[in-house]
């Protein structure tokens, strides 16, 4: 698989990665139960041996790092592993400052070192909370701190929309890679974020391919409550149909068509799945004119593209 740089950093990294929330905690439309701890390892080595050297976690994820640390570990060349930090509590929705910022982080940190068996972390994303990013002055200064210290060499944002993602871009030489969820129902960030991390020399990360399912063979399984969505998902798969390939195929393929953008993560626990959306990456771009058919489906109530809206699991 072809790797590229990451934005202006000097992580080369294959453009297809793996996200792997679902390894760890139960997730996506009927909260699927993440594998055994076997099969999850499998996996992740499986998705090494065929080329996938970006893989994604977090701190939240349950038992994802640990899962990743134990693939891994002793490999000679590893692939590079980017997790991510809260800037709250578990289970909480304010943002911690001052010395319980300090304290929350550095721990989280060390954490995330021991359970990925590691000296020091290739990217850390920050995490940010749905309801806004704040890049204090105290936050960018310990991050300056652990990057010096050896811990940490390049700081990333994981974001909502597109102001924090924008709110990211003002301080570029800190943060060297921004991560956006972008699928081809949520095509906002495109016409704004994307150009602006390019001229930045910004890395760029798409997440949400597959918009927790409603844009794969999981679309039939969403509520009446969310019906708009079901049916923007049901013209997407007319159009794949007509293609002759499923869903997921083109809603990963309609990702992989973004120029700027160097990874695009796709997030599974099954082998077959993960062999589909391989194969699917493989063949590369849309074509033109079903770039411009997937351009004209809107979704009226913009905050269904967001899954924290749904009231599901």
């Amino acid at each position: 698989m072809t790797e590229v740089r990451l934005g202006g950093t000097d992580l080369w990294v294959s453009r297809l990665g793996l996200g792997t929330v679902e390894l760890g905690l139960p997730y996506g439309i009927g909260n699927t139960a993440p594998p055994e701890e076997r099969d999850g390892i499998a996996l992740l080595q499986w998705a090494y041996d065929q080329g996938i050297t970006y893989f994604d976690t977090a701190a939240g994820y349950g038992r994802s790092e640990e899962l990743l640390g134990r693939a891994f570990a002793g490999l000679s060349s590893r692939p590079t592993i980017a997790t991510k930090v809260a800037l709250s509590r578990p289970g909480e929705d304010k943002l911690l400052r001052g010395k319980e910022l300090v304290s929350h982080i550095k721990k989280s940190l060390l954490n995330s070192l021991r359970a990925l068996t590691l000296e020091r972390l290739d990217l850390l994303k920050v995490h940010a909370p749905a309801h806004g990013l704040f890049l204090s002055g105290e936050l960018l200064e310990l991050m300056q701190e652990l990057s010096s210290s050896g811990q940490v060499r390049y700081w990333g944002v994981s974001t909502y929309g597109v102001d924090q993602p924008l709110h990211a871009l003002e301080h570029a030489g800190t943060i060297r890679a921004v991560q956006v969820a972008y699928n081809l129902l949520d095509r906002g960030p495109a016409t704004t974020i994307f150009p602006a991390c390019a001229r930045a020399g910004m890395g760029l990360i798409l997440r949400s391919v597959f918009l927790k399912g409603a844009l794969s063979n999981r679309l039939n399984a969403l509520p009446q409550t969310l019906a708009p969505l079901r049916r923007a998902g049901e013209a997407a798969r007319q159009i794949a149909q007509e293609l002759g390939v499923s869903l997921p195929a083109l809603a990963l393929r309609f990702c992989a068509s973004q120029p700027l953008a160097q990874v695009v993560l796709v997030g599974t626990a099954d082998r077959s799945e993960l062999a589909g959306n391989l194969a699917a990456f493989a063949a590369g771009p849309l074509p033109e004119d079903v770039l411009g058919r997937i351009n004209t489906i809107e979704i009226e109530d913009q905050a269904l593209l967001n899954p924290g809206n749904w009231g599901i699991g």
